[in-house]
């Protein structure tokens, strides 16, 4: 390369740098251009009387050192004529920023190279290194310029006003405008904020907006904006200050109280909605203009004293950080109250001579109650007691009480029970009246009055018989007659006193037993339903040789004989509804069965047995001499053979058992038969 191509590339590199500055900018870590390994600067001093050598190019001497010429500050230039040199055809300019090499330049001597100090390179330092050649193309010697730091650049043309827009009251935001650079010309810049209460920033406030707090009420609010770019000194701007207010509520409604406005009721106040939220709310009620103590709450229930005087409610509403506000609800009137019968309006008692008539109710708290008892209609004089004793002078008439009932502040109000009409006394039973005495015919029956709470002065009877009153039978004693046979007997006693309702009892009936009544004395034939009734009938007569016969009618004929019967007299006969006759011989008399035997375990006597009444069910034993015993069980009485369950006849020394269903035994011939 010529010397003069080497100038006129070194002014190309010149105005690349003057027109554009950012071609020296730092390099990035991935662009790094590579330096060459610098060459210890060689002593000035020349050597006398030794010339180069004939095939050596010669080498430049630097006479004055280089030097770094400008202010040092971001948006400067500096710049170097190269120092000095004495053989020197070519200057090599090696500018590096904190030891990173910027790209190389190539001058002529004499003329000069410059560097625009970038943003990037604030804080840095700046070094050159000058190589001196005899041409573009071969080595030279190098020397070092004392190295500068770069300043940062100072802002200029920043334009804020400073103040803050918004009211400086508890919950209202203040807000800042943002700084303008004039200057910028594209460079981009950024604005931090730092809000302060009185000398100490408020935790977290960094934006430009703030929202003023119960901790800024009293103090002075301002705002410091802090503008900073690379490679410029950061630049603190500080806003106008402004007093913190308490906060004002933005709703506020008039509370409005609910409730009947009588005495003694309740009264409730709705504070409605109050903003902002938050608001603790406290209460109190007045009359008139004087505050009632220990009325506090949300409700109130009015006494006496409130009786036609104006009531109010106060809400007030208290805030950290706002003004406290007071709002009273609409005045309203207390009328009286109504007096409340909790418990229903009773009398309590009999109404009946020796009896004491008492009143059960219950009221309004605290009211005072007044009696007045009225008889036939008439006030009873001094009766204004809650009770009333019955005497003699009572009965029969019609009695009622009238209750007044009143209380301060309250409506009087009154009740009348109904009226009812005095009974005499009652005579209370301590034990009930019964019959005694034995239940056999022409037995006598006695009725024991029993006992009661007062002594009667006199006592009535009526007997009964099966609940129908025998006629006549009207004493305390009562004569057991035929007609009672099996029948049920009782007796109805009435108590009396004077002053005293008559107490009348029935006692248990006595059931009388069944016995024996004779419906036919001798032999003979009889028709059946008039002669005699159909039913279960028994001998009573003696020996062996009883005859008796069922017919269905009177020729004589044998076909007409149902059943018959011949065998010891103590025997039994079940006649039937349908049978037209009864035909008896050697019998004796007949009667009725009563239902009561002798349930007996020993037999002896030849005949026929009620098993269950005559003689119990069971195994009995014969020990008895002969050959000619004969017994059966019977389903019934009738004298048919179907009737007859088993039967026996042989040996006197027997043993038979006797079923509990059979109705009964037929026995002769057998002699003693014992049940074990």
């Amino acid at each position: 390369m010529t010397r003069a191509t080497a100038t006129a590339g070194s002014l190309a590199l010149l105005a690349g740098l003057l027109m554009a500055p950012a071609a020296y900018a730092l390099p990035t870590e991935t662009s790094t251009i590579e330096e060459p390994a610098p060459v210890p600067a060689e002593p000035l001093t020349p050597v006398a009387d030794q010339p180069p050598a004939a095939d050596a190019p010669a080498v430049p001497v630097n006479v004055i050192p280089p030097v770094i010429d400008g202010d040092p500050v971001v948006g400067g230039t500096l710049t170097s004529t190269g120092g000095q040199w004495t053989g020197a055809g070519w200057l090599t300019y090696n500018w590096s920023i904190d030891g990173i090499a910027l790209p190389t330049a190539g001058r002529v001597p004499g003329e000069q190279d410059a560097l625009l100090l970038q943003p990037s390179m604030a804080g840095k330092s700046v070094r050159l290194t000058v190589e001196a050649s005899v041409d573009a193309e071969t080595p030279g010697n190098r020397v070092d310029a004392v190295s500068v730091a770069v300043r940062p650049a100072v802002f200029t043309g920043i334009a804020w006003n400073g103040a803050v827009a918004g009211k400086p009251a508890v919950g209202e935001i203040l807000s800042l405008n943002a700084p303008v650079w004039n200057d910028a010309a594209g460079q981009s810049f950024r604005s931090d904020y730092q809000w302060y209460r009185g000398a100490t920033g408020i935790v977290g406030a960094t934006d430009q907006k703030y929202t003023v707090s119960a901790a800024d009420v009293g103090q002075k609010l301002w705002a410091k904006a802090t503008v900073s770019a690379e490679g410029f000194t950061s630049l603190a701007l500080t806003s106008t200050q402004l007093l913190a207010l308490k906060g004002s509520f933005l709703s506020s409604p008039a509370p409005v109280v609910s409730g009947t406005a009588r005495v003694g009721q309740v009264q409730t106040v709705n504070p409605g909605t109050w903003a902002p939220t938050g608001a603790s709310l406290s209460y109190q009620w007045f009359r008139g203009t004087v505050a009632i103590p220990g009325a506090i709450g949300r409700t109130y229930a009015t006494t006496a004293s409130d009786y036609l005087k104006p009531i109010k409610a106060r809400v007030r509403a208290t805030k950290s950080g706002f003004t406290t506000v007071d709002r009273f609800s609409a005045v309203r009137s207390i009328a009286a109250g109504n007096i409340v019968a909790t418990k229903s309006l009773l009398v309590t008692g009999l109404h009946r001579y020796t009896q004491t008539l008492r009143i059960s109710q219950a009221w309004t708290s605290g009211s005072t109650i007044r009696y007045q008892w009225y008889r036939n209609g008439s006030a009873v004089r001094g009766a204004t007691g809650p009770s009333l004793y019955l005497s003699t002078g009572y009965i029969g008439a019609r009695v009622n009480v009238k209750v007044t009932v009143s209380k301060p502040g309250y409506t009087t109000r009154s009740a009348v029970t109904k009226v009812v009409t005095v009974g005499k006394a009652l005579i209370g039973m301590k034990s009930s009246p019964r019959v005694t005495g034995g239940g056999s015919l022409g037995s006598t029956l006695t009725a024991n009055v029993g006992t009661y709470s007062v002594a009667p002065s006199a006592y009535s009877y009526q007997w009964y018989r099966n609940g129908a009153a025998i006629s006549g039978a009207r004493s305390r004693t009562y004569r057991v007659a035929a007609a009672d046979n099996g029948k049920s007997v009782s007796v109805r006693v009435w108590a009396s006193k004077a002053y005293y309702d008559t107490r009348s009892a029935l006692t248990t009936p006595v059931k009388l037993p069944v016995w024996a009544v004779t419906v036919l004395r001798g032999d003979g034939t009889y028709r059946v339903g008039t002669g005699i009734k159909p039913g279960l009938y028994k001998s009573t007569g003696g020996g062996s040789s009883c005859y008796w016969e069922r017919v269905s009618g009177f020729s004589g004929s044998l076909s007409q004989i149902k059943a018959n019967y011949f065998g010891p007299a103590k025997t039994y006969v079940q006649i039937l509804p349908g049978d037209v006759g009864f035909v008896t011989k050697r019998c004796g008399s007949w009667t009725t069965v009563p239902s009561t035997g002798a349930r007996a375990t020993r037999i002896s006597a030849n005949g026929t047995y009620r098993v269950g009444i005559d003689i119990l069910p069971g195994t009995y034993y014969g020990s008895s001499a002969g050959e000619s015993c004969y017994w059966a069980t019977l389903r019934g009485f009738s004298g048919t053979f179907n009737e007859i369950i088993d039967n026996y006849i042989g040996s006197a020394r027997v043993i038979v058992t006797v079923p509990a269903a059979a109705k009964g035994f037929e026995v002769h011939g057998c002699g003693t038969l014992t049940r074990r």
